[in-house]
């Protein structure tokens, strides 16, 4: 089972329905989660949603509070992940809302195994994660992809802990191969790596 943990985002149903390909979905809204909850999932997903990550001292809390728990943080969740680890949120100089653009990708990560070139995704955020402070991230956190025109991270991955971040939509139809994505994320995920 995903446990997709909302931050009442009008895409939490979207990623929903994409993420159904590969399990059973449970959504449950980030201030209801229970330990059973957390137990019974095989992976969880952090949504997107609106405002920055210190908006949500909850899914911080349960953020800090996962062991050997496989994550997936998308746009928000991404954001929340990697402040959580070290990273710093800042404004970016250009809003990008239902945005279509390149992103350059570490072609050996796990994340973009079998996918095609060129790679577009559909950006909507005004934050960004900070590329200066990546350099204060664990040393098992790589980032997978950037914009190649400003130079924000928009993708990581720790197969040491299983986690996985995306700061731009999958479920969005401007991402043109958001399901190989997801599917790769999930086979690291609940799979053996490798």
């Amino acid at each position: 089972m995903i446990l997709l943990i909302d931050h009442q985002d009008s895409f939490t149903r979207n990623l929903e329905h994409l993420l159904t390909n590969f399990d059973q979905v449970r959504v449950i809204d980030r201030k209801k989660i229970s330990q059973s909850n957390i137990d019974e999932a095989k992976m969880i997903v952090l949504s997107p949603g609106p405002g920055k990550p210190d908006d949500y001292p909850e899914t911080k809390a349960l953020y800090n509070s996962l062991k050997k728990k496989p994550v997936l943080g998308i746009c928000l969740g991404f954001q929340l992940m990697l402040q959580e680890e070290g990273g710093k949120i800042s404004r970016q100089t250009q809003v990008l809302h239902g945005v279509e653009t390149d992103i350059e990708v570490i072609p050996d990560s796990h994340t973009y195994r079998k996918i095609n070139k060129p790679l577009r995704i559909g950006r909507y955020h005004s934050l960004q994660v900070d590329p200066v402070s990546i350099a204060s991230l664990k040393p098992s956190i790589s980032i997978t992809a950037r914009d190649p025109l400003r130079n924000t991270p928009l993708s990581f991955e720790d197969l040491q802990r299983k986690l996985f971040g995306l700061q731009y939509h999958p479920e969005s139809f401007l991402t043109n191969s958001g399901k190989q994505i997801i599917q790769n994320i999930h086979h690291a995920c609940v799979g053996k790596i490798g």
